[in-house]
């Protein structure tokens, strides 16, 4: 299980520059956000991949697409201005980023 928790580590360092870089006014609620919404969407993610031995490969599809989505909403409701398209974004720009990385890493 120590897996998941590197996987996360890894995740926030990534992700929380990225998400500030987008709302350098607010930087300290969108970091917030960010972690928040990483510890959901990432040690859920983690722990079903674990477990989805035949299915890997859609899981990580359909569980990347949520949790891009879910962090997405989580940013708009947030911020100060409820910008859905750079709450969008954020959470693209974020998870590919931490995505890559995994790559590189895992």
């Amino acid at each position: 299980m120590s897996f998941v928790w590197l996987a996360l580590a890894i995740t926030l360092l990534v992700e929380i520059p990225v998400v500030a870089v987008f709302y350098p006014r607010h930087r300290l609620r969108m970091i917030l956000a960010c972690i928040v919404a990483n510890c959901i969407t990432n040690l859920s993610l983690n722990v079903l991949l674990l477990r989805a031995a035949f299915a890997y490969d859609s899981t990580l599809l359909v569980g990347e697409s949520a949790a891009l989505v879910f962090e997405a909403l989580v940013y708009a409701f947030v911020a100060p201005n409820r910008e859905w398209s750079r709450a969008l974004a954020a959470s693209a720009a974020a998870n590919l980023a931490s995505f890559g990385i995994g790559l590189i890493l895992f």
